[in-house]
């Protein structure tokens, strides 16, 4: 195993990721739309995963507001690997789906996960 690989693991073991995204637009009567989604990525030391994708939507206009909220729990298997010379956080869920994403640690608490910015936290 390559020094980036332990150094990963090392990073990420017992650490959740959290990534969170908000949008909203208004227009002149009032009416509007809003979406906020929450991402979790727990990585336990025994390499089992847990992702949490949690949403919730509304959008308003003419007197209605029409709210929607959903939340999906994901369990599995994570690990790092390294190809030319690029470190991946690798999840394999229990559906048997994958994910692959290229990670870099980017200081204290903060990881790149794909193409955004994480929070990283120690699991309590």
């Amino acid at each position: 195993m390559s020094y980036l690989v332990n150094q990963m693991i090392n990073s990420l073991s017992n650490k959740v990721l959290k990534l969170e995204k908000a949008k909203s637009d208004r227009d002149y009567s009032g009416g509007g739309w809003y979406e906020e989604e929450k991402y979790q990525i727990y990585l336990y030391p025994d390499f089992s995963a847990v992702y949490i994708r949690e949403s919730f939507r509304s959008v308003s206009g003419g007197g209605l507001y029409l709210p929607n909220q959903s939340s999906t729990k994901e369990y599995g298997k994570w690990n790092i690997c390294e190809e030319n010379g690029k470190v991946f956080l690798e999840m394999i869920f229990d559906d048997n789906s994958r994910a692959k994403l290229e990670t870099e640690n980017l200081g204290t608490g903060i990881q790149k996960l794909g193409d955004h910015i994480w929070n990283r936290y120690l699991i309590s």
